[in-house]
């Protein structure tokens, strides 16, 4: 084992002999307590029955790590705070942080772990983005203490720990291999709350370590016997009582306890006397010790069962209705008795005490008793919602307006930190109160949504409900049905979503005319995104086109709809000065949903730069805020953008990273952009590998399968199946009906790769067709990248002296463009048709620009063509290793990128959901593969060949 300070090792001679029969599992624990102080973290469960002496070697674990200078998080899951979002992790952080002075709380709060501690409640500020969020925070808070120094964080009764705190544990316990930490677990075994799956997968995960304890030897519970009730006692007596036992330690202490009360003499005599006390031995033997300890205690020990384990004495003494200083002696006398701890705050000697006290207590009384302790919470003003509101999920219905409000508030605290399942169940239970009819809508609203965070089936029903309780409450309606219809458009049912914004816009269309501007916008912008509600939405938009200049002061909302309808009927001059003046609205950057779109309308219009842009403000934002699926939802935007300016190596690992995060139609959007840069790699396998592990979407009529079916259609051509390209081309082009943007790829550019395979198929009419409608759809547009591609296109499928005059004007224009990649595409093809028609010289100077900007794109596929057409040629180029840039794998670069922006180890791992360790780790492989040494090398490294790129592509300024 590794030495301590001052050389001093943690052995196992230090726990010898404080717990009977442990010495295997204390001397195991030993050595993961080393282990942990030298970077080495792991997980250990302790499981085993009620009573067999989990929480007392957790607690000697726990003073060894102490005393070698470990620091323990020490937290208790219980029955009647299961329902109290987040509740054990704030027992491990809020004293820690409590205790903490000024500039260590500020070091410890640093950063997205900020957001963590938000979510417990302990720090100000706006709220988590999200359960992830929540959990991504507390795990860095954690993180953050343990790089200070060595920790454990100790949870007993883990199968009653609170579903949020239940997630955290199992997120930390993926990342404790690197960290200087010990998880230890305790579990009772065979307990119902032992079934929930995440808890089965915390405990039983492969790297954790698993101490199942059993029952103590004949020998020990002698020694037990003996050491409190008789030093003479028999040997047939300690024998009656190990058998009756069981050897579970806390029935051998009852016994004893019973044996000591009956005056039972530790002799073989007195067996059947035992034998009779043995069936009772935790339930009704505790109660009649407790009633012999008279009035007074039964008072004092129920009230403690109901207000469970932590209570002062002060509230459980006025819950009994006794005098304080009264209520301090009789604890001490609970506390002799082994019925309470000696200690404060009062708790149970053992849990099992405590259910049989709560259960002996009338149910009629304990939900007298739970309503009363809920005031006396809030009288006192210590109580929190989260503990009133597990109070009052305790009581019966009473049309109790107090408790319908009090519901309500701890809904909205369990919403804001992050724990929707347990906001569900308290809006539930002040549903059945009932509520007042004018707060029943609002309560359905939090309901609905508290169901959606947590992935619950009755979800979209309340929020229907909650629409239809509105009426005149337009504030409600107008959260309700904006929830409601973008439920709805998720679950891919945009035709329901926009009825519901229908009938929102009607309730409100003459009283708030803002926000009918903004319901009308949402409708137009979701039916615009399906090919069944396309052609209405169009019509919509239109209309609202020719009402915005009557609007003095349009939401941003409206701006962005008409932004993106008029880059949709290429209006480009209208599109960009439509998003300018969205991004110049107040909010910058603007909620998710906007920036989404807006982003879109930027990539129309071929202004990537400040798509980029954007998407980084956006980002960070997120990031801040440690939302993952926004950062999930913009990173591919972004990678599109990086796509179409060359540079797939940061394209890959946006959309990697993505992929790994993504949900739902965001997951689609992922696969289309990482397999469209596979491509440009000539890694066709790992493409084909990405689209088998995908569902395939084609059920869906979202907008996102367009996308979809463009990428596999390239990949299937760019593997020679081009009957598979076509089908799929142009069924991308029936989806894309009503609702395709020239410029995208789920719009007019599947008529040009239909054309290419078309032409390969030998149908060169269907080829011909496609280029020319591609062609004119372009020009009416008028951007370069449009128009460049599209020149290529029927370049290649024209053939001859017409398509080399074609594809010298595709390099014209797209030297105007900001995109390297479509140039060297060009520029490659261009050369080959020099070739073929004799002029051998052009062709080699436009084949090695070709070559040039593909290795510095990253573009393989289109090197490698490149290359092949100047061999022909009669030229002989090298062959460019794989270096710098071009080698680091899309985590190096995510990390390298970051490093280079001059963010710290903790901060890129804060940013990209690793670890610290793994940040260093990618980093050290970056400088290695860049021929670097030092971190401010960086930005030369990555950023060099990239502005070389678009500088060599640009034959003016970029288009603003």
């Amino acid at each position: 084992m590794s030495g301590v300070a001052g050389g001093a090792s943690v052995t196992v001679s230090v726990m010898l002999g404080v717990l009977l029969d442990r010495e295997r599992e204390l001397a195991e624990l030993g050595v993961l307590i080393d282990a942990a102080r030298n970077d080495f973290g792991r997980v250990v469960v302790v499981e085993g029955p009620a009573g067999i002496g989990k929480t007392r070697l957790l607690g000697e674990a726990a003073r060894v790590a102490s005393a070698a200078g470990m620091e323990v998080l020490p937290a208790r899951g219980s029955e009647f705070e299961v329902e109290i979002g987040f509740g054990v992790a704030r027992q491990l952080f809020e004293p820690m942080l409590r205790a903490a002075s000024v500039g260590e709380r500020r070091g410890l709060l640093d950063g997205v772990a900020r957001v963590g501690a938000r979510a417990l409640g302990v720090e100000g500020g706006e709220p988590p983005a999200d359960r992830f969020a929540a959990i991504h925070g507390l795990y860095w808070l954690c993180a953050d203490r343990a790089e200070d120094s060595p920790l454990v964080v100790a949870v007993d009764d883990v199968q009653w720990a609170d579903d949020p705190s239940l997630a955290w544990l199992g997120y930390l316990a993926r990342r404790v291999g690197d960290l200087p930490l010990l998880l230890m677990l305790g579990l009772r075994s065979g307990d119902p709350g032992g079934e929930r799956a995440e808890l089965a997968q915390l405990v039983g995960d492969g790297g954790a370590l698993r101490l199942v304890l059993g029952p103590l030897s004949a020998t020990a519970v002698g020694e037990i016997v003996r050491a409190h009730l008789d030093e003479g006692a028999e040997l047939s007596f300690c024998a009656a009582i190990s058998e009756l036992s069981g050897g579970n330690p806390l029935f051998v202490r009852e016994l004893v306890a019973a044996a000591r009360e009956d005056g039972l003499p530790a002799r073989d005599g007195s067996v059947p006397a035992l034998e009779l006390a043995a069936p009772a031995a935790v339930g009704t033997s505790v109660l009649a010790r407790l009633r012999r300890l008279g009035a007074e205690s039964v008072a004092l020990a129920q009230s403690v069962a109901v207000l469970g384990d932590g209570a002062e004495v002060v509230l459980a003494a006025r819950l009994a209705d006794l005098d304080p200083a009264a209520a301090e002696l009789t604890a001490d006398r609970l506390g002799a008795a082994q019925i309470l701890a000696r200690t404060r705050p009062l708790q149970f000697f053992h849990p099992l005490i405590g259910a049989a006290v709560l259960e002996d207590i009338p149910s009629g009384a304990r939900r007298v008793a739970h309503r009363r302790a809920a005031t006396l919470l809030e009288d006192d003003g210590e109580g929190s919602l989260g503990r009133i509101a597990a109070h009052l999920l305790a009581c019966g219905p009473a049309r109790d307006g107090w408790v319908v409000q009090r519901l309500g508030d701890a809904a909205r605290e369990a919403l804001d930190r992050a724990a929707p399942e347990i906001a569900a169940s308290y809006v539930r239970r002040a549903l059945t109160e009932p509520p007042a009819e004018a707060d029943r809508a609002a309560l359905l609203l939090s309901l609905g949504i508290a169901e959606w965070r947590a992935g619950q089936p009755d979800a979209i029903a309340h929020l229907q409900q909650a629409v239809a309780a509105a009426g005149d409450d337009h504030r409600t309606l107008a959260r309700a049905g904006g929830r409601l219809a973008r439920a709805y458009y998720v679950t891919d049912q945009a035709g329901r979503a926009v009825e519901v914004l229908e009938r929102a816009l009607a309730a409100v269309a003459d009283t708030d005319l803002r926000l009918a501007l903004r319901f009308e916008a949402a409708a137009a912008m979701i039916g615009m995104l399906d090919e069944r509600t396309a052609p209405a939405a169009v019509r919509r938009a239109e209309d609202l086109r020719g009402r915005l200049r009557t609007v003095a002061d349009p939401p941003v909302d409206l701006l962005v709809l008409l932004a993106f309808y008029a880059a949709w009927a290429n209006r480009t001059g209208e599109a960009q000065e439509l998003a300018e003046r969205a991004l110049a609205c107040d909010g910058y950057p603007p909620t998710l949903a906007i920036s989404t779109t807006l982003i879109v309308v930027l990539g129309a219009l071929e202004r990537f730069d400040a798509l980029e842009r954007l998407c980084a403000d956006v980002l960070e934002v997120a990031q801040r805020r440690g939302a993952l699926q926004e950062l999930a939802q913009i990173s591919p935007h972004r990678a599109c953008g990086s796509y179409q300016r060359g540079a797939l190596a940061d394209a890959e690992a946006d959309a990697r990273w993505a992929l790994e995060h993504a949900e739902g139609v965001n997951r689609w959007r992922a696969v289309a952009e990482l397999v469209k840069v596979l491509i440009e790699r000539d890694e066709l396998q790992a493409a084909e590998d990405v689209l088998a592990r995908t569902v395939d979407p084609c059920a869906s009529r979202s907008i996102e399968v367009a996308r979809f079916l463009f990428a596999r259609g390239r990949l299937h051509g760019a593997q020679g199946r081009p009957k598979q390209a076509r089908q799929d081309f142009l069924e991308c082009g029936k989806r894309s009906a009503g609702i395709e943007l020239v410029t995208l790829p789920y719009g007019s550019p599947w008529r040009g790769e239909a054309a290419l395979v078309s032409s390969v198929l030998g149908d060169a009419a269907e080829a011909r067709q496609l280029a020319s409608e591609q062609l004119g759809l372009a020009r009416a547009f008028g951007r370069p990248w449009t128009l460049g591609i599209s020149l290529r296109v029927c370049g290649v499928v024209e053939g001859g002296e017409p398509g080399l005059g074609l594809l010298g004007e595709a390099v014209t224009t797209l030297e105007r463009s900001q995109s390297p990649l479509e140039l060297a595409r060009a520029l490659s093809d261009y050369g080959a048709a020099l070739r073929r028609a004799g002029r051998r010289v052009q062709a080699r100077a436009e084949l090695e620009r070709a070559l040039d900007l593909a290795h510095r794109c990253g573009a393989r596929r289109i090197a490698n063509q490149a290359r092949a057409e100047l061999i022909a040629a009669g030229a002989k180029p090298r062959r460019d290793a794989i270096t710098g840039r071009d080698a680091l794998t899309a985590g190096e670069l995510r990390v390298a990128r970051l490093a280079a922006g001059g963010l710290t180890n903790r901060e890129i791992a804060q940013a990209l959901f690793i670890t610290t360790k793994t940040a260093k780790g990618h980093l050290s492989r970056v400088y290695h593969k860049l021929g670097i040494t030092r971190r401010d090398q960086l930005p030369d490294a990555l950023t060099a060949p990239l502005e070389d790129t678009r500088s060599a592509s640009r034959a003016t300024a970029p288009i603003s």
